[in-house]
């Protein structure tokens, strides 16, 4: 386990991470470090809280597309694979020919 310090609003904060999380930790306070910086009009709490808001509201707005287009894709295998066996079952009939009485 590493550490990787994180400064925010001034804040300095030791984050207890694996190496492997070290890199999305940085993302992740630079893109809140950035949001903070775009409503400077909002101080202290409200601008944290205003913050936190609007990126909660854009995770959900993200992980709701994200099951949209997951849901979307899932139906065209869906149809793909209909369309398969279709042709599957056709080519299996024209291939067979018809037993003479």
């Amino acid at each position: 386990m590493t550490h990787v310090t994180l400064t925010l609003l001034n804040h300095h904060f030791d984050v207890p991470c694996t190496e492997e999380d070290r890199p999305t930790l940085i993302q992740a306070a630079t893109l809140l470090e950035d949001k903070l910086d775009q409503v400077p009009h909002l101080k202290g709490e409200n601008k944290v809280l205003m913050v936190a808001l609007n990126l909660c509201y854009d995770y959900i707005r993200l992980r709701q597309d994200t099951l949209n287009y997951s849901n979307h894709l899932e139906e065209q295998l869906e149809a793909l694979m209909t369309a398969v066996m279709q042709q599957d079952s056709t080519a299996a009939t024209d291939t067979n020919p018809p037993e003479n009485p």
